[in-house]
């Protein structure tokens, strides 16, 4: 059989062909598609038949004088690429080593994130009239690390109150993998209480979580995905934060994953809150706040000797019946823990009790 597939029958070749379009990601296919078709109508326009390394080098150089993000367009046509000519050009080195050395000056834009300070001012001083839709979208956001797309689809189901705390469920992520969280805040399970009791008066079989909000009541149209995407550059205006735009859809999903960092949540813990398997890519939505800026400069501040544990040294000179030496070390907060301890010396003649203790009022050596 021939590579180009020519001895196959055609029944054969376009089942293929369905199955090789179903390769690309569902979400995102239409933009491979394009890159793939604009790559393909500039070797048309420069008479290119062969896609070869040299090829790509010239396609990147051209592009990348007006396109900023060249490795998403060099993952995009790289898969692309791939299903429809076989050819990998992952294996082009000097494609790559041109690409690492176009973007590292590039600094991807990322939202800005919503500190504990901002989220408490919003949530007790904006009016619910007006805002209850956006603190729901607030609290259930950031207690996720929710995307705008999950909030978009949430249904009213997967939200359920059992005793003092709210579990929401999360059935469709960008992942494909199911994921659950809890909210167990008193004034966080308070307004999401206060936005359901006006969401569940709405009649008619629209099950979406979150519906329009307008003066205080809900209508039956659900919010869509660029609708809860400019929440929180609302929220920040009315904070009057600097540069609101900034504040993208991404911000509940930073927000939250750096208010976890700051609180000293390990890092397996933050990529499982928010679904990530690449640290990586989770490392990316921590913003590395002036919190732990601080907590770096401290250590660097603090006086020698404060860090250490206060160390009893019990050193027994040799004897007849005495062993010929022996060390105890001893942890201690501070000098009046000694008897609290438990610690006790009996039957020691001739022995020699050295104690260190460090504090930050003094550094003293006892004998």
């Amino acid at each position: 059989m021939s590579s180009d597939g020519s001895c196959t029958p055609p029944e054969v070749r376009e089942t293929a062909n369905i199955a090789v379009s179903n390769l690309l990601p569902t979400k995102s296919r239409a933009r491979y598609e394009n890159s793939y078709h604009e790559f393909v109508k500039w070797c048309d326009r420069k008479h290119i038949k062969n896609y070869t390394e040299n090829c790509l080098l010239a396609y990147f150089e051209e592009i990348s004088i007006h396109k900023k993000s060249l490795w998403c367009i060099y993952s995009m046509l790289k898969s692309c690429i791939n299903l429809k000519h076989n050819i990998d050009i992952s294996k082009y080195p000097k494609l790559i080593a041109m690409l690492k050395r176009k973007t590292e000056h590039h600094n991807p834009k990322k939202s800005q994130v919503l500190n504990e300070e901002h989220i408490l001012k919003f949530l007790s001083a904006a009016p619910n009239r007006d805002y209850l839709l956006m603190k729901a979208l607030l609290v259930i956001g950031i207690s996720g690390a929710c995307r705008r797309g999950e909030l978009c689809k949430m249904l009213v189901d997967d939200v359920v109150f059992k005793d003092d705390i709210v579990m929401v469920c999360i059935p469709e992520t960008k992942t494909y993998v199911k994921r659950e969280f809890f909210i167990s805040k008193g004034d966080w399970i308070k307004v999401i209480d206060q936005f359901l009791k006006i969401r569940l008066l709405v009649k008619g079989n629209n099950k979406r979580l979150f519906l329009t909000y307008r003066d205080g009541k809900c209508i039956n149209s659900p919010v869509g995905i660029n609708t809860i995407g400019r929440v929180p550059s609302l929220i920040a205006g009315y904070l009057k934060l600097q540069n609101p735009q900034n504040y993208s859809g991404h911000c509940f999903r930073r927000s939250s994953a750096t208010l976890l960092a700051n609180k000293g949540s390990d890092f397996l813990s933050i990529k499982r809150h928010g679904g990530w398997k690449s640290s990586s890519v989770a490392e990316g939505y921590i913003q590395d706040s002036e919190k732990n800026k601080m907590k770096i400069a401290d250590i660097f501040c603090a006086e020698p000797g404060l860090s250490k544990p206060n160390t009893y040294i019990f050193s027994a000179e040799p004897g007849p019946s005495k062993p010929n030496s022996y060390h105890v070390s001893t942890a201690l907060n501070n000098e009046n823990t000694l008897k609290a301890s438990g610690v006790s010396i009996s039957s020691c003649n001739q022995c020699t009790i050295n104690v260190n203790i460090y504090n930050s009022n003094k550094n003293k050596d006892t004998e």
